[in-house]
């Protein structure tokens, strides 16, 4: 197992020093737990497997392995090493008081490195240790044991650091100069604004002699608590990809790492206890049959099958696995080409992948150096096809060279195949000096340097002004966390504290995120003001839509005015005549019902397509039985395509099949046959579920429904077997 978790021992003072500031300012010990519980959270939602323990010195009780009845008093390992969890972020929320004892924060180091010494013993994987110690210092302390801390905390494996959080502490130098810290108050500030007391500033320098041995470092309040206000996503060990580079018969064995790769939250919140806490809740899955009885199949006889057509092809796993493509781990040159026809837009995948020689061989340094320079010095990039391992689909990408000051290494970048692009066109802006129509829209000159002037007033790279006056970069991607992750992890710190209260507000961290910078604001105040002189904008109200008289009526007499007078219809009224016709359309009429039926059903009413299926059903039917032969046959046809088209796209299947379902029994039955075979030749029939999963109708059920036949009505048939010579014999 590789060492990769780190234990961890919070120090907390609760002594009475800790709890004193004057009345809306937070305490040392309200500061000090905000930074544990951000510690803690940390830790939480980026999943680590670190191990963390607290201790707490000052309290009235004592418990500790060390304690004796007279050394190590009052102080109480209050959780042992462990991975965090929210139970011990409701513990450090709920359950820490202030007291009124003291404690020696020198003791409360030796009991942390006994603990870790002691709790670390034969576990793998644990690369470091440390100790982080909220305090002001404010309490008597103990110096006989300097040297034995010292002496632990350097030779122990791995090595245990030291880091301090409360006051300001500043070097001798800086005091006697009497030089302001970089942040917070004066030398002798106390966390709460008050001066230092003298039993803080002997405890400071007993602290800073152990930071120096040790080579420790120290925070005030005000410089931790923004650093550990961010939630950190969770940290990916990079996994080496170990392979060979082909490029014709040279091979480079090289190794590969995700540079950068998207990350997307493990939602294992989203299983939870029941109400029965002492109960674990478990995954219970079973399988049914698509029947009234719904009849439990057992897993072990199920088999994966594909649809084809109508027909469901089943597929054992022994056949999947002689189908699927089998291939050897490779990364393949194909060829070179010129970076420039590899664009931007051609870029694929969820990450890219950084190739560098394997460690310690010296020949594919070399061999995989020349490649890289020599691309980089031809302004090319190389075109190869990847398989990551025996069962996985091959890829294709390219690898661009990258070099730096103190690395060189291919980046890799999967590329689309021909199947994988779409391609739209659309139009080009009507900026060309050719184009005269929509010559009024290309921008002048000085409404272009005024959209320039804005992007050059907004540039986030000069956005934030430090303590020196110089300028830095906003927002910079390795320093802003992904709002969106910050907000969840929020939100559910705070369902889990807080069970039955509302969401919180933003953070101000998210805030801010979401604030522009108050130099761009600044700057860019005057540039759009005079954006706005330059681009006019104007609100254009829609005119409604009336109608006109368009016609213009003159007298045959009239012969001293021109002879032909046209009036202009409104541009707005879109379609002219059409339009105004289209308005008055309340029924399916004779003379273009499939047009009225459309312009009926686009309307957004529900009861409206329901009345238009109805009076399309209606005309159909009459123009057939009424039509003299098969002169209305076309034209009824294109209704019945209308009609099941329309149910098709507004999910109304029902509609059609109930009306087809009549209409054939009163076609067979008039001696309409011929129109039935008409819709059975255009294949007008039955709506079935491959075409609407709406629809109730099988494969089968159709099959049936055109086989069927329907008894003709032989009242109503003409008497057509009889000849013209047999009805001259009857006169």
């Amino acid at each position: 197992m590789a060492a990769n978790k780190e234990a961890i021992a919070i120090i907390l003072d609760v002594g009475p020093s800790m709890n004193q500031a004057p009345p809306g300012v937070s305490t040392a010990l309200e500061t000090a737990i905000e930074g544990i519980n951000m510690i803690l959270q940390r830790k939480i939602f980026a999943e680590s497997k670190d191990e963390v323990a607290l201790i707490l010195f000052g309290t009235e009780e004592t418990e500790n392995p060390l304690a004796d009845g007279e050394n190590y008093a009052n102080i109480t390992l209050k959780s042992p090493l462990g991975i965090p969890d929210f139970n011990l972020l409701q513990m450090v929320q709920d359950e820490l008081q202030p007291t009124e004892t003291p404690g020696d924060f020198v003791d409360a180091i030796v009991v942390a490195i006994d603990h870790l010494q002691q709790a670390t013993q034969g576990k793998k994987g644990i690369s470091s240790r440390r100790i982080i110690l909220f305090s002001d210092l404010g309490s008597p302390f103990g110096d006989q044991e300097l040297d034995t801390i010292v002496h632990a905390m350097q030779n122990t494996q791995p090595k245990t650091e030291l880091i301090v959080i409360g006051p300001d502490i500043q070097d001798d130098e800086e005091s006697n100069a009497g030089d302001a810290p970089k942040r917070g108050g004066g030398a002798d500030a106390h966390p709460d604004g008050k001066a230092k007391t003298a039993q803080q500033r002997s405890g400071e320098k007993l602290i800073k002699y152990i930071l120096d041995k040790v080579e420790g470092e120290c925070y005030s309040f005000r410089e931790a608590l923004p650093a550990l206000s961010y939630f950190q996503t969770r940290q990916i060990k990079p996994w080496p990809w170990k392979c060979r580079l082909e490029i014709g018969t040279v091979e480079i064995p090289i190794t590969g790492y995700s540079k950068v790769k998207e990350y997307k939250l493990k939602q294992s919140w989203k299983k939870v206890y029941a109400q029965d806490t002492n109960v674990e809740p478990g995954t219970l899955r079973t399988f049914h049959l698509d029947n009234e009885e719904e009849t439990e199949v057992e897993k072990e006889d199920m088999v994966q099958g594909y649809r084809y057509g109508n027909t469901i092809v089943p597929m054992s796993e022994a056949d999947q696995d002689n189908m699927k493509y089998k291939s050897e781990k490779c990364l393949k040159v194909l060829g070179f080409t010129r970076a420039d026809f590899v664009k931007r837009y051609h870029y694929l995948g969820d990450g890219v992948i950084s190739i560098t020689a394997e460690k310690n061989d010296e020949a594919a340094a070399i061999a995989l150096s020349a490649l890289i320079n020599a691309l980089y010095e031809t302004n090319c990039v190389a075109i190869a096809r990847k398989v990551y391992n025996a069962i996985a689909a091959p890829r294709i990408g390219c690898l661009i060279p990258h070099i730096k000051a103190k690395c060189e290494c291919l980046l890799w970048v999967e590329l689309p195949f021909a199947e994988d692009i779409r391609s739209f066109t659309f139009g080009s802006l009507p900026l060309s000096a050719e184009d005269v129509i929509n010559k009024k829209y290309k921008p002048t000159d000085e409404q272009l340097q005024a959209v320039d002037d804005l992007i050059t007033s907004m540039d986030l790279t000069t956005a934030i002004e430090n303590d020196d006056g110089d300028t830095e970069e906003a927002l910079k991607p390795k320093l802003t966390f992904n709002p969106y992750f910050q907000r969840v992890y929020q939100c559910l710190q705070h369902r889990v504290l807080n069970p039955h209260d509302p969401l919180p507000d933003l953070s101000p961290l998210i805030t801010s995120y979401m604030t522009p910078p108050e130099k761009v604001v600044r700057d860019s105040q005057p540039v759009l003001e005079h954006l706005k002189k330059c681009v006019k904008l104007e609100v254009v109200e829609q005119k409604p839509k009336t109608e006109q008289n368009v016609f213009v009526q003159q007298n045959d007499d009239d012969t001293r005015g021109p002879p032909e007078k046209k009036v202009k219809l409104d541009e707005d009224l879109e379609g002219g005549i059409k339009n105004i016709t289209k308005m008055n359309v309340t029924q399916v009429g004779t003379v273009t019902p499939v047009e009225d039926f459309k312009s009926l059903i686009s309307r957004r009413d529900e009861d409206l397509f329901e009345e238009a299926c109805d009076q399309m059903q209606n005309y159909i039917q009459q123009i057939v039985l009424q039509s003299f032969g098969q002169q209305n046959y076309s034209k009824a046809l294109d209704c019945v395509k209308a009609l099941r088209e329309a149910c098709i796209q507004k999910m109304e299947p029902n509609i059609f099949n109930t009306f087809l379902t009549k209409f054939k029994t009163v076609l067979l039955t008039k001696s309409k046959k011929d129109f039935w075979d008409l819709i059975l030749k255009e294949k007008q029939v039955l709506i079935t579920k491959v075409e609407c999963e709406e629809s109730s109708v099988t494969k089968e059920e159709l099959d049936r429904f055109t086989a069927e036949d329907v008894k003709e009505d032989q009242s109503s048939r003409p008497q057509t077997d009889e000849t013209t010579d047999d009805l001259l014999m009857e006169l």
